[in-house]
């Protein structure tokens, strides 16, 4: 997927990602410094800054331009609700200090489920095939597996090959096939793929 990475400021042992919150991680790009860390507080105002415009460059997204419209209170409290939950996180990815993508990992309040979690990923398109995709996923599967996640779901829109294909790098398989599940307009329908990495090292009898 591109690009690279000549070091890492921080190395990380297991122990490490036993924690709602990820902290910083530095690596050097050839477009710059990437840093990978959880979503900050103070971060709200342009979060919701770098959603809007990543809503507009891409098709691959749930939303179509102009329907995201949370505040800044809001955000706010979306934010602090990943920070005291040890289940889930919510990650940026900064470029030079700018940020160019963010990865949420959610669970459900379910026992039943508690065992597994699901993500979604955006980055800038003007930071496409950098490596910046493949840092998020890593940072978010060390935490997963440290944490006892069995197993890590995501939906992904068929025709997204670059995609399916970094998720297949991570070992993920796919699991299930939704026909006509989103619509563009115009008479035009995308099907999804269900999408699972599954680590037996967490399996409980």
């Amino acid at each position: 997927m591109g690009s690279k990475y000549k070091n890492c400021n921080h190395v990380y042992n297991k122990e490490d990602y036993k924690m709602a919150i990820i902290l910083q991680t530095k690596y050097t790009l050839s477009i710059g410094e990437l840093i990978i860390e959880s979503a900050k507080i103070e971060e709200a105002e342009r979060i919701i800054s770098f959603i809007k415009e990543v809503e507009n460059e891409t098709e691959f997204l749930m939303r179509e331009p102009g329907e995201f419209d949370m505040s800044i209170e809001d955000e706010i409290k979306f934010i602090e609700s990943k920070i005291n939950n040890d289940k889930e996180i919510f990650l940026t990815a900064k470029i030079n200090g700018d940020i160019v993508g963010t990865l949420g990992f959610s669970t459900s309040p379910l026992k039943r489920y508690q065992h597994r979690g699901q993500f979604g990923i955006s980055i800038l398109k003007k930071f496409w095939n950098y490596g910046i995709g493949s840092k998020l996923i890593e940072t978010m599967i060390n935490w997963a597996d440290s944490n006892n996640f069995l197993k890590i779901c995501l939906e992904v829109d068929s025709n997204n090959e670059k995609a399916i294909k970094l998720y297949q790098k991570f070992g993920f398989k796919q699991e299930g096939f939704l026909k006509f599940d989103k619509y563009l307009g115009k008479g035009v329908y995308v099907d999804s793929i269900i999408m699972s990495r599954i680590n037996m090292h967490n399996f409980n009898e």
